[in-house]
């Protein structure tokens, strides 16, 4: 599937957030071959806005930023060719540039109020965060019931054996940390290990919608 085949901010989200280690050209490649689409480089990560502007020039991965809570760091992801914007929190202003750039956003929310709020205030989808420390599909599966018309996007914490359960009480996709891409994965240049963890992540989103590989 490519990326203008897939839509916006849907199946799996590979954050890619390091701390010591700058973004190689690698991990995307990785990615892309393990049938992952959308890869979201944290501002916080060292040389961030580089390698948004490398990987913006791609054809088969959508890259976008992540840890964006500022106008500033909105626009200056946006500037860099961001594809999409991630965010922590709700920041209105900073879903107001994005929507006037055409930039999708995945906002970030935990409680009903909160994602009702994100909503409202225009974010393309949920991030639900961090949904492993509130009971994971457990807890989506009973605010979806007053808010089944908001995309989410659970994030935090999500194992590969979470996926499927995601994708089968509707969520549109998910975002996938360090069980996907780690710091010491990328220090050591393990990018087979990525590409199969991949593979395994977005063969379960696809069994959990009852797709066809």
């Amino acid at each position: 599937m490519s990326v203008q085949q897939q839509g916006p901010l849907t199946g799996v989200v590979a954050i890619v957030r390091l701390r010591e280690t700058e973004p190689d050209d690698a991990v995307v490649a990785a990615l892309s071959t393990g049938g992952v689409r959308l890869a979201e480089i944290t501002l916080t990560s060292p040389g961030a806005l580089a390698a948004i502007r490398r990987w913006s020039a791609r054809e088969d991965v959508a890259a976008g930023a992540g840890t964006v809570r500022t106008v500033a760091d909105a626009r200056a992801a946006i500037e860099a060719g961001a594809r999409f914007l991630v965010t922590p929190v709700t920041v209105p202003d900073v879903l107001a540039l994005a929507r006037d750039a055409g930039v999708p956003v995945a906002c970030g929310a935990l409680t009903p109020t909160e994602i009702e709020t994100a909503w409202r205030h225009g974010a393309a989808v949920v991030k639900v965060f961090p949904v492993s420390a509130v009971g994971g599909a457990a807890y989506l599966r009973a605010v979806r019931e007053p808010l089944d018309d908001v995309p989410l996007l659970p994030t935090g914490g999500v194992r590969w054996e979470d996926v499927a359960g995601y994708a089968r009480i509707g969520c549109a996709g998910v975002g996938v940390g360090a069980s996907l891409v780690s710091e010491d994965l990328v220090a050591a240049g393990r990018w087979e290990t990525i590409t199969e963890r991949a593979k395994a992540f977005t063969a379960a989103w696809r069994d959990g919608r009852g797709l066809d590989a």
